[in-house]
């Protein structure tokens, strides 16, 4: 029989006591405190918004509200320490004392400090270290400084903000393309982009043309459009921090030589939800317009242009019949006699950019919940973006949503997810380097004919021969592509005991672009007589372009205090990579009627293309710094990469680096109070390093490649142009840096300053062959090239009370790149618009290297008996190629029989500095801020500007209409290459705003604010062109500084209200 056992009644109750009192004391042990409190300004009681409040030694915390206020669950089970930052001011940690179960609200004063030794920077995937511990310098830009500046570009609100990055808009279509280069070109075969890593995961900013895949027949290297950092939206954006050495750089080993930026998203808050809502009002227009003549009279008769086409050679006059009262001068050009009309006739003028540009409009919308507990936060957003370009027919619309949560699985456990996701659609029109895009056919068309007449059934009419009617630029072509792109990622982040860490970063950024182009077959092609390049029967094209980019990071850091005055810090961690994408795309010419896609090419030119290239990079790295008394810093690492780019004897490369700080304002001897109070702090730093670049190489460029063809109604292959070179490695960079950081009377004055030196060794160059070698080139690195330079950045803070704040930024950059080897003394780069862009030993890389103007002793334009330009005349050394010898006659003149043009550098695209001044005043509530961008010493091949003087519209060709220089003066200086280049040197007011912040009278709203901003608003310059910020070479390192066609930068006005709930 079965026995129940059961407790004596007394036994029970003593049991039932000690389960109470177990339980009690196991609550006691997990009970929560909420900790409030308030993070202020020390010298203004201003509540800093944003600062970061940590438990230290767990990874619980929370970041203050707009007023500085913070809320914060904690364990109760004994005293705790809270760690207190924020950028621009020095960090504390304060004891709390919660054993009784509750705290009075906290009151936490931080010490404004300009160069924030004690603040904590991002310096790898998952990496931080304090900025005092560096030896290199590391930029910072906080979402603050973003949202002042007026646009959803990430790039573009970046301009003029960070030390030695030069930051470009290459085209003003909404939406465009941008370039960023830190500290100088690096590389002779692909763009010197940095590396963007988004939380961890290393993300593309390519820039692949799917969308005007016909302008590859006349675009030579270059491609532009828009990269992928478009689409990114910039509210989403906590910091970025941006790494322009080799010693910072060298933890990404072999894709890190041009620069890393690092970019941490916005992510939840301990407490309520928090609602944000910004919309805003946008209008876009065109800054200036190009002069064109609007003189009534042209030479000739009314429908013929100036030049070329006005110009007869003797034995073609001996053959004309004039037209009545036509009459002819002869011009000698180079000692060739050209015939030249001189009678005026009379014609009606239009400017056409009338037709083409417009005012556009746009809308900016976000909207952001965050909030959580003290185990789990959240973050998401939601944005709406549509801007319409200058040009008619142009807009950009882009979508974006992004959610951030964080959960703590315990005190030393945290794991967090961010999913992102960008929609965008843009509608184009022909950029830049073809004559058939909107800005291009109006320079190239003489503005005498009324592009708006149509035939009977409502179609455009011709205007001259072999020209495209520039309203079908608008009417008649349509370029369009959407893209469908998620970035993610999963972290998780352990602290099992005191002093290490781990943390696994799982990322994968993937997008598909697709595009379609349609030029529909010109109506009036049998007057007109269009060339083949203009696609006279119609072109149709699809291509898409997918892109998938994979990277897993494992880092292991500990920290010891290992005597009273050394602290080791070390990293162990290891990564990897890979990329695939996938192009596919089809073309079609011929179109039938009423058909828009390739199914309706009629011709033969059908064609298509498929591309799968792939690699992967993996890698190791260990890094430790020794602190001495917090002071001084010694930090040494090295990582080994493998990549599948190259072959087995050269696969694997190994980047060291090594680094130092010295705090001096730290050591005991400078705290006395005249010291100080004088100079706040003083900190040196040196930094050695080496990096990798696979920028100029791709996953066949080490293989033979072959060629399919038909042979006998068979497919077969035959060996292409390249030979194989299995030897080919990563370019490599070494550089030196050293420089100070230093803060004055009570940090309202602090200066940094840097000065580099980069050697760049093994540049991918494709050497060209003799014949007999058995192909016309091959990859080589048989390149090196040089940047020294200077990073300067003064902060000055003049005023600063409780109701009156204005601190002034100003920043210097100053580089000088040279190609010191090259494998042949120069190499000249393809471009459609005829710029003499070389690669020359001895000279910055890109240089114009054309010819000049014949100029006296004195250095004078040297005239032809006719009163013309004309070009310098010599005979080429033979022991140095790239010079010279002029040849004069008698009078002094250049001679012709036996000389060639002379060709001398005549232009740089890279330029002698940049900087910027950045100002914010605050007055209570009422803020205003302006940023002055500065480009100087820089060239810019204006090709634009020959065009529009050879077909009669320019300001020089209405001058000798007008008869105010001599006949034939254009023409004769037309082949003068150093003639088009001009100075390309500017001071931008790339930014202004002005914004008002007032407690809500409305319940739920917790606070408005009101703000007004404008871009680009003010040029000065005097650059004979719509704007000298430009680039039809897109991100191409190669092709910089050239002006054909391309889209001007649009002035920009905003109306913004932000809504806090």
């Amino acid at each position: 029989m079965l026995k129940f056992y059961t407790f004596r009644k007394r036994s029970l109750k003593y049991l039932g006591l000690a389960f109470v009192f177990a339980l009690s004391a196991a609550m006691a042990q997990g009970q929560s405190v909420t900790i409030t409190g308030k993070v202020t300004d020390s010298e203004t009681q201003q509540g800093l918004p944003g600062a970061s409040v940590l438990v230290v030694g767990t990874t619980s915390g929370t970041v203050t509200d707009v007023n500085g206020d913070f809320t914060l669950s904690v364990d109760g089970s004994s005293p705790i320490k809270l760690a207190v930052s924020f950028v621009g001011y020095t960090s504390t940690t304060i004891d709390v004392n919660v054993s009784n179960g509750s705290t009075a609200p906290l009151s936490i004063p931080l010490q404004p400090d300009f160069q924030a030794l004690d603040e904590v920077v991002v310096t790898g995937s998952t990496l931080k270290q304090a900025k005092r511990e560096l030896g290199n310098n590391i930029s910072t830009v906080n979402s603050s400084m973003l949202e002042k500046s007026g646009s959803s570009d990430l790039f573009s609100s970046l301009q003029g903000k960070v030390p030695g990055a030069q930051i470009t808009q290459n085209s003003g279509d909404p939406g465009g393309g941008m370039t960023i280069r830190l500290r100088g070109v690096k590389s002779l075969s692909g763009p010197s982009d940095p590396l963007y890593v988004i939380d961890g995961v290393i993300i593309s900013n390519a820039t692949s043309n799917v969308s005007q895949t016909a302008l590859t027949n006349q675009a030579g290297e270059a491609t532009l459009g828009s990269n992928r950092m478009t689409d990114i939206n910039p509210a989403d954006i906590e910091t970025i921090s941006v790494i322009s050495g080799a010693a910072a750089a060298a933890i990404y080993g072999s894709r890190a030589s041009n620069g890393v930026v690092l970019i941490t998203t916005k992510k939840g808050k301990q407490g309520a939800p928090r609602i944000s809502f910004t919309t805003s009002v946008t209008m876009n227009e065109l800054r200036k317009k190009v002069p064109i003549t609007t003189y009534g009279k042209q030479f000739g008769f009314s429908s013929l242009r100036l030049h070329p086409i006005a110009a007869l050679s003797n034995t073609q006059l001996a053959g004309y019949v004039p037209q009545p009262g036509e009459t002819f001068t002869a011009v000698t050009r180079d000692g060739v006699v050209s015939n030249l009309r001189t009678n005026l006739v009379d014609v009606t003028r239009y400017d056409y950019q009338d037709q083409i540009f417009q005012k556009g409009y746009g809308t900016d919308n976000n909207l952001s919940i965050n909030g959580g507990s003290d185990k789990t936060q959240y973050f998401t957003s939601l944005s709406y973006t549509k801007n319409e370009g200058i040009i008619k027919g142009t807009d950009f619309t882009r979508y974006n949503l992004r959610v951030r949560i964080e959960q703590r699985l315990a005190d030393w456990a945290k794991l967090s997810v961010g999913l992102s996701y960008a929609n965008s659609f843009s509608n184009e029109k022909a950029n830049g380097n073809v004559f058939y895009s909107p800005i291009n056919s109006v320079n190239i068309t003489n503005n005498i004919y009324n592009i708006n007449q149509r035939d009977g059934a409502g179609k455009l009419l011709a205007v001259e021969p072999t020209r495209v009617n520039p309203l079908s630029t608008i009417e008649d072509m349509n370029f369009t592509q959407s893209i469908n792109r998620t970035i993610n990622d999963l972290q998780l982040n352990l602290t099992p005991i005191k002093g290490l860490g781990i943390d696994w970063v799982i990322g994968v950024d993937s997008y598909t672009q697709n595009g379609k182009s349609l030029i529909k077959p010109y109506p009036y092609q049998a007057v007109a007589g269009l060339p083949l390049e203009r696609y006279p029967t119609g072109y149709a094209a699809n291509a898409s372009n997918s892109v998938l980019q994979f990277n897993t990071d494992l880092n292991i850091s500990y920290e010891r205090q290992l005597t009273k005055d050394l602290k080791l810090n070390a990293v162990a961690g290891t990564n990897y990579q890979y990329q695939r994408v996938e192009i596919q795309r089809s073309s079609g010419e011929g179109l039938a009627p009423f058909i828009e896609t390739v199914s309706g090419a009629t011709s033969t030119t059908v064609t298509s293309g498929y591309g799968l290239p792939q690699y992967s990079v993996s890698g190791y790295f260990v890094q430790a710094t020794l602190g001495y008394k917090n002071y001084a810093f010694v930090t040494a690492a090295v990582r080994r990469d493998q990549s599948s780019i190259f072959s087995e004897s050269q696969r694997t490369q190994t980047y060291p680096k090594v680094s130092g700080s010295f705090v001096i304002s730290d050591m005991e001897f400078w705290k006395n109070k005249l010291t100080n109070d004088i100079i706040n702090s003083l900190k040196l730093r040196t930094s050695w390093g080496q990096s990798g670049n696979l920028v100029g190489l791709d996953p066949f460029s080490r293989f033979w490649q072959f060629s399919p063809v038909g042979f006998l109604g068979k497919n077969t292959i035959v060996p292409g142009s390249q030979l194989a070179n299995p030897n080919v490695k990563p370019e490599r960079m070494t550089e030196y840096e050293f420089g100070a950081d230093i803060s004055l009377w009570r940090n309202r004055i602090s200066l940094g300053a840097t000065f580099y030196n980069q050697s760049i060794s093994d540049l991918v160059v494709s050497r060209g062959l003799a014949s007999s070698e058995g192909g016309l080139n091959i990859v080589n690195n048989v390149g090196t090239m040089e940047n020294n330079g200077m990073e300067i950045s003064l902060n000055i803070n003049p005023v600063k009370t409780q109701n009156l704040s204005w601190d002034v930024t100003f920043i210097f950059n100053q580089n000088r790149n040279k190609v010191t080897k090259l494998g042949s003394p120069t190499i000249s780069i393809s471009n459609s618009a005829g710029a003499p862009v070389y690669l020359i030993e001895g000279a910055p890389a890109s240089v114009f290297y054309g010819t000049t103007i014949a100029k006296d002793a004195n250095g004078n334009p040297l005239l032809t008996p006719q009163g013309f330009l004309q070009s310098e005349r010599g005979i080429q050394n033979s022991a140095t190629p790239l010079t010279y010898t002029s040849v004069r006659d008698g009078s002094g003149q250049p001679v012709i029989a036996g000389t060639s043009s002379v060709r001398t550098i005549i232009g740089n695209p890279n330029p002698d500095w940049t900087g910027s001044i950045v100002s914010n005043l605050s007055y209570k509530n009422l803020s205003f801020n302006f940023l002055l961008d500065f480009v100087q010493g820089v060239s810019v091949f204006n090709a634009d500007k020959r065009t529009r003087e050879n077909v009669g519209i320019g300001p020089i060709a209405e001058k000798e209409m007008k008869g105010e220089i001599v006949r034939g003066y254009t023409f004769a200086i037309g082949p003068i290459e150093e003639w088009r280049v001009d100075n390309g040197s500017f001071v931008k007011l790339r930014e202004i705003g002005l914004s008002y912040s007032l407690k809500s009278p409305v319940k739920g709203i917790e606070n408005i604010n009101i703000g007004f901003s404008g871009r680009n608003l003010i040029s000065w310059d005097s650059y004979n062109g719509y704007d000298p910020e430009t680039n039809a070479g897109g991100n191409s390192d190669r092709i910089r500084g050239v002006d054909f066609g391309n889209v001007p930068i649009p002035r920009s006005y905003k109306m913004q209200l932000t809504f806090t709930f």
